[in-house]
Protein backbone atom coordinates (compact mmCIF):
# COMPACT_ATOMS: atom_id res chain seq x y z
CA UNK A 1 0.00 0.00 0.00
CA UNK A 2 1.28 3.35 -1.21
CA UNK A 3 0.85 6.80 1.57
CA UNK A 4 0.14 9.94 0.42
CA UNK A 5 -0.39 13.08 2.17
CA UNK A 6 -2.34 14.93 0.62
CA UNK A 7 -3.81 18.59 0.35
CA UNK A 8 -7.13 18.24 -1.89
CA UNK A 9 -5.34 20.21 -4.06
CA UNK A 10 -2.35 18.71 -5.93
CA UNK A 11 -1.42 16.61 -8.67
CA UNK A 12 0.07 13.18 -6.65
CA UNK A 13 2.63 11.10 -8.65
CA UNK A 14 0.44 8.41 -8.96
CA UNK A 15 1.00 6.39 -12.76
CA UNK A 16 -2.28 4.52 -12.76
CA UNK A 17 -4.70 6.10 -14.95
CA UNK A 18 -7.82 5.03 -13.20
CA UNK A 19 -8.54 4.70 -9.46
CA UNK A 20 -11.84 3.30 -7.76
CA UNK A 21 -11.51 5.08 -4.68
CA UNK A 22 -13.63 4.86 -1.14
CA UNK A 23 -15.42 8.46 0.58
CA UNK A 24 -16.22 8.17 4.42
CA UNK A 25 -15.39 10.01 7.41
CA UNK A 26 -13.03 7.09 8.48
CA UNK A 27 -12.83 7.79 11.88
CA UNK A 28 -13.30 4.18 12.58
CA UNK A 29 -13.38 1.25 10.56
CA UNK A 30 -16.35 -0.82 11.25
CA UNK A 31 -18.91 -3.25 9.28
CA UNK A 32 -20.50 -0.05 7.34
CA UNK A 33 -17.93 1.08 5.73
CA UNK A 34 -16.82 -3.00 5.10
CA UNK A 35 -19.94 -2.37 2.63
CA UNK A 36 -18.41 0.13 0.72
CA UNK A 37 -14.87 -1.05 0.34
CA UNK A 38 -16.14 -4.44 -1.11
CA UNK A 39 -17.75 -2.69 -3.61
CA UNK A 40 -14.57 -0.82 -4.48
CA UNK A 41 -12.58 -4.33 -4.22
CA UNK A 42 -15.55 -6.06 -6.44
CA UNK A 43 -15.29 -3.27 -8.84
CA UNK A 44 -11.30 -3.33 -9.16
CA UNK A 45 -11.91 -7.51 -9.47
CA UNK A 46 -14.21 -7.01 -12.59
CA UNK A 47 -12.14 -3.95 -14.23
CA UNK A 48 -8.26 -5.03 -13.82
CA UNK A 49 -7.55 -1.90 -15.56
CA UNK A 50 -8.41 -0.20 -11.93
CA UNK A 51 -5.87 0.22 -8.43
CA UNK A 52 -8.32 0.91 -5.13
CA UNK A 53 -7.42 3.97 -2.90
CA UNK A 54 -9.05 5.74 0.23
CA UNK A 55 -9.25 9.11 1.56
CA UNK A 56 -8.84 9.24 5.06
CA UNK A 57 -9.25 12.54 7.51
CA UNK A 58 -6.71 12.66 10.29
CA UNK A 59 -9.63 13.92 12.51
CA UNK A 60 -13.04 14.67 11.52
CA UNK A 61 -15.31 17.28 10.76
CA UNK A 62 -18.33 18.13 12.95
CA UNK A 63 -20.35 21.08 11.97
CA UNK A 64 -17.87 22.27 10.42
CA UNK A 65 -15.69 22.20 13.20
CA UNK A 66 -12.35 19.75 13.38
CA UNK A 67 -12.68 17.58 16.64
CA UNK A 68 -9.43 17.20 17.96
CA UNK A 69 -10.22 13.80 19.87
CA UNK A 70 -10.98 11.08 17.88
CA UNK A 71 -11.62 7.44 18.13
CA UNK A 72 -8.37 5.66 16.70
CA UNK A 73 -4.90 6.94 16.00
CA UNK A 74 -4.15 6.95 12.45
CA UNK A 75 -1.24 4.58 12.38
CA UNK A 76 -4.04 1.81 13.72
CA UNK A 77 -5.95 2.92 11.08
CA UNK A 78 -3.47 2.43 8.53
CA UNK A 79 -2.63 -1.11 10.07
CA UNK A 80 -6.17 -2.43 8.50
CA UNK A 81 -6.19 -0.45 5.59
CA UNK A 82 -2.90 -2.39 4.54
CA UNK A 83 -4.26 -5.43 5.84
CA UNK A 84 -7.30 -5.06 3.85
CA UNK A 85 -4.79 -4.45 0.32
CA UNK A 86 -5.66 -1.24 -0.12
CA UNK A 87 -3.06 0.39 -2.93
CA UNK A 88 -3.30 3.80 -2.22
CA UNK A 89 -4.08 5.56 0.89
CA UNK A 90 -4.74 9.62 0.56
CA UNK A 91 -3.98 11.32 4.20
CA UNK A 92 -5.75 14.40 4.47
CA UNK A 93 -4.28 16.98 7.91
CA UNK A 94 -8.01 18.26 8.85
CA UNK A 95 -7.76 22.49 9.11
CA UNK A 96 -9.53 25.43 7.91
CA UNK A 97 -8.60 25.11 4.52
CA UNK A 98 -9.62 21.53 4.20
CA UNK A 99 -12.92 21.98 6.29
CA UNK A 100 -14.29 25.23 4.21
CA UNK A 101 -12.81 23.15 0.70
CA UNK A 102 -15.82 23.85 -2.03
CA UNK A 103 -17.73 20.65 -3.36
CA UNK A 104 -16.83 21.45 -6.30
CA UNK A 105 -12.81 22.33 -5.72
CA UNK A 106 -13.05 18.46 -3.97
CA UNK A 107 -14.67 17.11 -7.07
CA UNK A 108 -12.03 19.10 -9.11
CA UNK A 109 -9.22 17.29 -6.92
CA UNK A 110 -10.54 13.96 -7.53
CA UNK A 111 -10.35 13.87 -10.83
CA UNK A 112 -7.04 15.66 -11.29
CA UNK A 113 -6.00 12.20 -9.49
CA UNK A 114 -7.52 9.85 -11.83
CA UNK A 115 -10.73 8.74 -10.19
CA UNK A 116 -12.95 7.51 -12.12
CA UNK A 117 -15.19 5.35 -9.90
CA UNK A 118 -16.41 6.15 -6.00
CA UNK A 119 -18.01 4.30 -3.54
CA UNK A 120 -19.76 5.88 -0.79
CA UNK A 121 -22.80 5.99 1.38
CA UNK A 122 -26.03 7.04 0.22
CA UNK A 123 -25.80 9.66 2.52
CA UNK A 124 -22.30 10.97 2.34
CA UNK A 125 -21.54 14.59 1.85
CA UNK A 126 -18.43 16.34 1.33
CA UNK A 127 -17.73 20.32 1.21
CA UNK A 128 -18.23 23.26 3.01
CA UNK A 129 -21.23 22.57 5.23
CA UNK A 130 -21.55 19.39 3.53
CA UNK A 131 -22.85 21.11 0.18
CA UNK A 132 -21.68 18.42 -2.09
CA UNK A 133 -23.46 14.63 -1.83
CA UNK A 134 -23.99 11.39 -4.37
CA UNK A 135 -26.04 13.80 -7.31
CA UNK A 136 -22.72 16.08 -8.04
CA UNK A 137 -20.81 12.68 -7.64
CA UNK A 138 -23.15 11.14 -9.92
CA UNK A 139 -22.59 14.09 -12.58
CA UNK A 140 -18.45 13.36 -12.74
CA UNK A 141 -17.81 9.57 -11.86
CA UNK A 142 -19.27 6.37 -11.75
CA UNK A 143 -20.81 5.77 -8.01
CA UNK A 144 -20.99 2.30 -6.06
CA UNK A 145 -23.53 3.27 -3.23
CA UNK A 146 -22.98 0.95 -0.22
CA UNK A 147 -26.08 -0.50 1.60
CA UNK A 148 -26.27 0.81 5.03
CA UNK A 149 -25.89 -1.90 8.14
CA UNK A 150 -27.45 -1.40 11.51
CA UNK A 151 -27.34 -3.44 14.66
CA UNK A 152 -30.03 -3.52 17.12
CA UNK A 153 -32.20 -1.05 14.43
CA UNK A 154 -29.02 1.11 14.92
CA UNK A 155 -27.35 2.17 12.25
CA UNK A 156 -23.46 1.39 12.48
CA UNK A 157 -21.15 4.11 12.83
CA UNK A 158 -18.16 6.35 14.55
CA UNK A 159 -20.48 7.70 16.56
CA UNK A 160 -21.87 4.92 18.36
CA UNK A 161 -18.70 3.40 18.11
CA UNK A 162 -16.98 6.33 20.59
CA UNK A 163 -20.22 5.60 22.80
CA UNK A 164 -19.16 2.61 23.49
CA UNK A 165 -15.98 3.28 24.28
CA UNK A 166 -16.84 6.08 26.60
CA UNK A 167 -18.81 3.07 28.43
CA UNK A 168 -15.88 0.58 28.12
CA UNK A 169 -17.90 -2.10 25.94
CA UNK A 170 -14.84 -3.72 24.02
CA UNK A 171 -17.32 -6.58 22.99
CA UNK A 172 -19.53 -4.88 21.52
CA UNK A 173 -16.97 -2.30 20.17
CA UNK A 174 -14.66 -5.43 18.52
CA UNK A 175 -18.34 -7.18 17.00
CA UNK A 176 -18.43 -3.65 14.96
CA UNK A 177 -14.85 -3.24 14.10
CA UNK A 178 -13.10 -4.70 11.48
CA UNK A 179 -10.07 -5.30 13.66
CA UNK A 180 -10.47 -5.23 17.20
CA UNK A 181 -10.21 -2.13 19.68
CA UNK A 182 -6.30 -0.96 19.88
CA UNK A 183 -3.91 1.91 20.88
CA UNK A 184 0.08 1.95 20.30
CA UNK A 185 1.50 3.52 23.41
CA UNK A 186 4.93 4.13 24.40
CA UNK A 187 5.83 2.48 28.12
CA UNK A 188 8.03 2.81 30.91
CA UNK A 189 8.23 -0.18 32.82
CA UNK A 190 4.88 -1.00 31.67
CA UNK A 191 3.49 2.35 32.70
CA UNK A 192 2.16 4.66 29.73
CA UNK A 193 0.09 7.77 29.14
CA UNK A 194 -3.31 7.18 27.32
CA UNK A 195 -2.70 9.04 23.96
CA UNK A 196 -3.63 12.92 24.63
CA UNK A 197 -5.73 13.42 21.25
CA UNK A 198 -7.74 9.53 21.76
CA UNK A 199 -10.68 9.23 23.32
CA UNK A 200 -10.50 7.56 26.43
CA UNK A 201 -11.73 3.94 27.07
CA UNK A 202 -14.03 3.74 30.74
CA UNK A 203 -11.44 3.57 33.37
CA UNK A 204 -11.34 -0.55 34.30
CA UNK A 205 -9.55 -3.39 33.89
CA UNK A 206 -9.02 -5.45 30.12
CA UNK A 207 -8.11 -8.59 29.29
CA UNK A 208 -5.46 -7.61 26.06
CA UNK A 209 -2.99 -8.64 23.36
CA UNK A 210 0.19 -6.35 23.23
CA UNK A 211 2.43 -7.12 20.62
CA UNK A 212 6.67 -5.12 20.84
CA UNK A 213 9.01 -5.73 18.21
CA UNK A 214 6.63 -8.11 16.09
CA UNK A 215 5.97 -10.69 18.88
CA UNK A 216 2.86 -10.86 20.73
CA UNK A 217 1.79 -11.24 24.35
CA UNK A 218 -0.83 -11.35 26.58
CA UNK A 219 -1.80 -10.07 29.42
CA UNK A 220 -4.05 -7.21 31.15
CA UNK A 221 -4.27 -3.37 31.16
CA UNK A 222 -5.36 -0.90 33.78
CA UNK A 223 -6.67 1.91 32.54
CA UNK A 224 -6.70 4.32 35.61
CA UNK A 225 -9.46 6.40 36.47
CA UNK A 226 -7.55 9.00 38.44
CA UNK A 227 -5.31 10.81 36.70
CA UNK A 228 -4.07 14.16 37.54
CA UNK A 229 -2.22 15.06 34.72
CA UNK A 230 -3.20 13.43 30.84
CA UNK A 231 0.23 12.85 30.24
CA UNK A 232 0.77 10.66 34.16
CA UNK A 233 1.80 7.58 33.39
CA UNK A 234 -0.74 6.19 35.29
CA UNK A 235 -2.06 3.03 33.08
CA UNK A 236 -0.68 -0.15 33.77
CA UNK A 237 0.14 -3.01 31.38
CA UNK A 238 0.69 -6.23 32.95
CA UNK A 239 2.00 -8.60 30.74
CA UNK A 240 1.76 -12.80 31.55
CA UNK A 241 4.23 -14.09 29.12
CA UNK A 242 7.54 -11.49 29.15
CA UNK A 243 9.99 -11.84 30.18
CA UNK A 244 12.37 -8.24 29.67
CA UNK A 245 11.05 -4.99 30.17
CA UNK A 246 11.16 -2.91 27.01
CA UNK A 247 12.92 -0.09 26.07
CA UNK A 248 10.29 2.98 26.57
CA UNK A 249 11.22 3.94 23.39
CA UNK A 250 9.37 0.51 21.86
CA UNK A 251 6.10 1.32 20.66
CA UNK A 252 3.74 -1.33 22.00
CA UNK A 253 0.20 -1.94 20.09
CA UNK A 254 -2.26 -2.77 22.75
CA UNK A 255 -5.54 -5.38 21.46
CA UNK A 256 -8.19 -4.97 23.92
CA UNK A 257 -10.25 -8.22 23.63
CA UNK A 258 -12.29 -7.86 26.93
CA UNK A 259 -13.21 -6.46 30.19
CA UNK A 260 -12.72 -7.61 33.81
CA UNK A 261 -14.38 -4.52 35.79
CA UNK A 262 -14.79 -0.97 36.05
CA UNK A 263 -12.86 1.12 38.22
CA UNK A 264 -15.13 3.39 40.46
CA UNK A 265 -13.29 4.34 43.44
CA UNK A 266 -9.82 4.56 44.37
CA UNK A 267 -9.23 1.99 45.96
CA UNK A 268 -9.90 -0.27 43.34
CA UNK A 269 -7.45 1.57 40.72
CA UNK A 270 -5.10 -0.77 40.65
CA UNK A 271 -4.52 -5.03 39.34
CA UNK A 272 -5.54 -7.12 41.64
CA UNK A 273 -4.32 -11.03 42.05
CA UNK A 274 -8.40 -11.76 40.99
CA UNK A 275 -7.77 -9.70 37.97
CA UNK A 276 -4.64 -11.79 37.04
CA UNK A 277 -6.56 -15.17 37.36
CA UNK A 278 -9.37 -14.11 35.66
CA UNK A 279 -6.87 -13.02 32.53
CA UNK A 280 -4.64 -16.28 32.48
CA UNK A 281 -8.54 -18.05 33.03
CA UNK A 282 -9.62 -16.32 29.62
CA UNK A 283 -6.59 -16.96 27.41
CA UNK A 284 -6.79 -20.60 28.47
CA UNK A 285 -10.35 -20.79 27.65
CA UNK A 286 -9.41 -19.07 23.67
CA UNK A 287 -6.65 -21.73 23.29
CA UNK A 288 -8.81 -25.03 24.08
Amino acid sequence: MKIFNWNLKDKLPIEDKSLVICLGAFETLHLGHYELFKNAFDYKKDHPEFKSAILVFKNPIKANNVIEKKAFQLKTRLYTLEALKFDYTFIVETNDEIKNISASNFVDALKLNNIKTVSCGLDYCFGFNKTGDINLLKKNFEVLIASLKKVNKQKISSTLINELISEGNVDAINKLLLEKYALIVNADHFKFAWPSKINKLKPGIYVVNAVIKNIEYHGLCLVSKFNENELDLNNILYLLDIETIPSKYDEIFIEFLGTIRYIEIQKDNKISNQDIDIAIGYFKTIQN
